[in-house]
């Protein structure tokens, strides 16, 4: 076990002979536990069992209950440790041994997802009062080039689905703001965006970040500059985005220590004033952000934590004077209710859970607007508010948000496990009429709407299945029985036709009788069953994991390859309290769901029992280290699953969640709970991954990964992760940490194809699909 390590010369451990001898006889037992019992395509990976770190026990007490962490000891906050960097890179050394031999599958994967690229293509415009603006790639060019370019007077006052941005419309040349191609130059990390201009469009706020820790440097241009765009103020430590309340003034946001947004300040240009705090917020579990209305006649600083929120409102007609902001609260805090705020018209428009609307409702609140003397009194609480419900509480609608137009109102919704977006027009007296559903036609999809100027009439939207890319239709508001006009289609050059493919919807019986919707595409010439398949899941935070036409995953279908999404509760698929379920005391429900998925899978003979892969990221990587602790093993011994992928695991649950000094950590009691209290203590300890791993399961090959400046599941994670599975005698444990990167891996689009083939290439592995012939007319079946 060591003498690989000790022959690679990565690093050396100091420990007693008699240490060495233990910790080798510990691994050497738990390995013989389980080597008997492969998967079916385990010898084909290589390197041996992988790097070991030397065990430092830290023990953990809490309510008399002893935890022993033998590598709590690899945590360095300061990324300095070279002991520890060492480590890092010696496991990414181990896994390239462990892959050796797909270099030129993974060189083909690369190769047929970019010719699948329209490497210069561009973004569709967003018109902004007068000016398009868009994105831009260039051939051969890992970043976007963000610009602009004027309109004529008369083409700004015109609203149509036909609009396009040409020379007609267009006489001023292209204007570029930002190039991302120069700016990242000798940087191994490049990340911008946030692009908001001031309301007279002479400056322009973005954000950028050079190391992958989330963590902005607010840039701020000003385009009239003699020889073009010129930078005139950066604010480090910002979370990237601004709202300008005028040309002269903007809002933006920094983070604490623990990486937390926590103050909100006022930023002016004029020259000889210096930054102000306007909000700060006390309570770690919180997290604040500040936004422009989309009329333009207020700004909107929230606060939020998992459960609670509160919005407070400024006039943007109220110039800054003396620094001094006097926000408004909304409708106050209560503890469990959750709002968000928008206006038209001077009437506060709001979504809420109050009153027990668990699928949430909208409301207006009307004050006078001319009395802002008593901005230390919610606007809810004023004598003089008058409030007026708009939808009602629906059990089967979720209400996710509503935009505002000037003379149309656009809710975007959840039904039946499905986003929907249905259109509302005003009247003149501002009642709000019955919606138009905008119909869609795939079983499974993702549909949002691109929200246009405040003014316009025109409705922009855009679908995605796990078949169909991107497209982005207009429609008009007025009209909207009419024909969208189809506006782009995300271009994907080559043979690709979506008739190959075929996509479904099924349902799978969890532990418990509940329904759980699983989304599957395939290609249409792959056969009868079952096939090798790749099962993914997330289920937390209410996020929604809908499904959407993906260029590479097209190099898995084309080699056979079955990929499914488990729509898991804990997620936002079927409302809100398909949420509640997924959490707290009811996170078992996710990993119980998830395995209920795969078995469905097996049982209907989709999935083959020798061929079945699963994948999670961040929240879905607790997902998959709990589904390999508690998933049933085969009938020989081995793993249920021929391999598992784990990205930026969330893994290390109790001991996280008991850590306020980590970063995000209180945040998330409102998700997790909170182990100081020992009923969320004794749960968490129950099916927190690290804390469950034992040499009596069977763990699948696993590849692990990992970004040394991840601010939302720190490095040492994955990096425990994969020591404490080799300590129970993972016979295949291979993980990556990047060196360079943060939670979304490589910042440069090449550079992530190389990430994402390295992964699928360990997946087509562990299937034992490393040679599958792809043909023109569909895949050759290797089973």
């Amino acid at each position: 076990l060591f003498v690989e390590v000790m022959w690679r010369s990565l690093w050396k451990w100091k420990r007693t002979a008699a240490g060495v001898a233990a910790t080798a006889a510990a691994a050497v037992i738990a390995v013989k536990d389980i080597s008997a019992k492969p998967t079916k395509y385990q010898h084909l990976f290589t390197g041996g069992l992988g790097p070991r770190a030397v065990p430092k026990p830290t023990t953990i007490t809490v309510f008399d209950d002893e935890r022993v962490d033998k590598y709590y000891w690899l945590r360095d906050d300061k990324r300095e440790n070279e002991e520890v960097l060492s480590l890092c890179k010696a496991e990414n050394e181990h896994m390239a041994v462990g892959l050796s031999g797909t270099e030129e599958l993974q060189s083909a994967i690369v190769k047929e997802i970019r010719s699948r690229m329209k490497e210069d293509d561009s973004s569709l415009p967003q018109r902004k009062h007068g000016y398009y603006y868009y994105r831009r790639m260039e051939t051969g060019k890992q970043y976007p080039v963000w610009c602009r370019r004027g309109m004529s007077a008369f083409a700004a006052m015109l609203y149509t689905p036909q609009d396009v941005m040409d020379d007609v419309t267009c006489p001023d040349k292209e204007e570029i703001l930002l190039d991302g191609n120069k700016e990242s130059e000798g940087k191994s990390y490049y990340q911008a965006g946030g692009l908001r201009p001031s309301p007279s469009h002479r400056y322009v706020a973005y954000g950028v970040d050079t190391v992958g820790r989330e963590s902005y440097t607010l840039t701020i241009i000003d385009t009239h500059a003699e020889g073009g765009p010129k930078v005139i103020s950066e604010i480090e430590n910002t979370t990237g985005g601004a709202a300008w309340i005028n040309d002269n003034h903007l809002l933006y946001t920094t983070r604490d220590e623990a990486h937390r947004p926590d103050k909100i300040w006022l930023h002016t240009l004029i020259p000889g004033h210096e930054d102000h705090v306007v909000y700060h917020e006390p309570n770690d579990t919180f997290n604040v952000y500040a936004y422009r209305s989309r009329s333009g006649d207020f700004v909107y600083v929230g606060s939020s934590g998992a459960v609670t929120s509160e919005v407070f409102v400024f006039p943007t007609k109220k110039v800054p004077r003396n620094k001094k902001i006097k926000l408004t609260s909304v409708c106050g805090r209560t503890t469990g209710v959750e709002y968000g705020v928008s206006d038209r018209d001077g009437v506060f428009y709001v979504v809420s859970n109050k009153d027990k609307a668990i699928n949430s409702k909208l409301f207006t609140v009307e004050v006078n607007l001319q009395d802002w003397k008593k901005y230390d009194v919610p606007l809810v609480d004023r004598e003089d508010c008058v409030m007026k419900e708009v939808f009602p509480h629906r059990e089967d609608v979720k209400l996710e948000g509503v935009t505002l137009y000037k003379d149309f109102m656009v809710s975007s919704e959840r039904r039946k496990g499905l986003p929907v977006l249905s259109v509302h027009s005003f009247d003149a007296h501002g009642n709000v009429s019955k919606g138009q559903v905008v119909e869609m036609q795939d079983a499974s999809y993702t549909l949002y709407e691109s929200a246009q100027e405040f003014e316009s009439c025109i409705l922009r939207y855009s679908y995605t299945s796990q078949t169909t890319p991107r497209s982005t239709y207009d429609v008009d508001m007025n009209e909207l029985n009419s024909a969208p006009e189809l506006k782009k289609v995300d271009p994907v050059p080559g043979n690709f036709c979506k008739d190959h493919y075929v996509s479904k919807r099924v349902y799978a019986t969890s532990h418990d009788g509940e329904q759980i919707p699983i989304s599957i595409v395939h290609h249409k010439d792959i056969g009868t069953g079952p096939h090798p398949v790749v099962l993914e899941g997330y289920g937390a935070y209410e996020i929604s994991n809908d499904v959407y036409f993906s260029r590479s995953v097209l190099s898995l279908l084309d080699r056979g390859v079955v990929v499914a999404v488990a729509h898991i509760r804990g997620g936002g698929e079927l409302g809100r309290m398909w949420y509640e379920k997924g959490k707290y005391l009811y996170k078992k429900n996710t990993y119980l769901d998830f395995i209920a998925c795969a078995q469905h899978l097996l049982d209907t003979n989709v999935a083959h029992p020798d061929k079945l892969c699963i994948e999670g990221w961040s929240a879905g990587g607790l997902l998959i280290g709990a589904t390999l602790n508690n998933a049933p093993k085969k009938a020989d011994g081995s793993s249920m699953f021929a391999g598992a992928v784990a990205g930026v695991p969330f893994v290390d649950v109790l001991t996280t969640m008991l850590d306020e000094t980590i970063p995000l950590t209180a945040g998330e009691w409102d998700e997790w709970g909170d182990p100081r209290e020992k009923k969320y203590y004794d749960y968490m300890k129950s099916y927190s991954p690290m804390d469950n791993i034992s040499p009596h399961k069977a763990y699948p090959p696993m590849f692990i990964q990992g970004g040394l400046h991840d601010p939302r599941v720190q490095y040492w994670e994955p990096l425990k992760y994969a020591q404490v599975l080799r300590d129970a005698g993972a016979q295949t444990v291979l993980c990556k940490i990047d060196m360079s990167s943060g939670h979304f891996s490589s910042s440069g689009r090449f550079d992530r194809l190389k990430d994402t083939a390295l992964y699928f290439a360990f997946f087509l592995r562990a299937m034992g699909l490393e040679n599958a012939e792809i043909l023109q007319n569909g895949p050759t079946r290797n089973n």
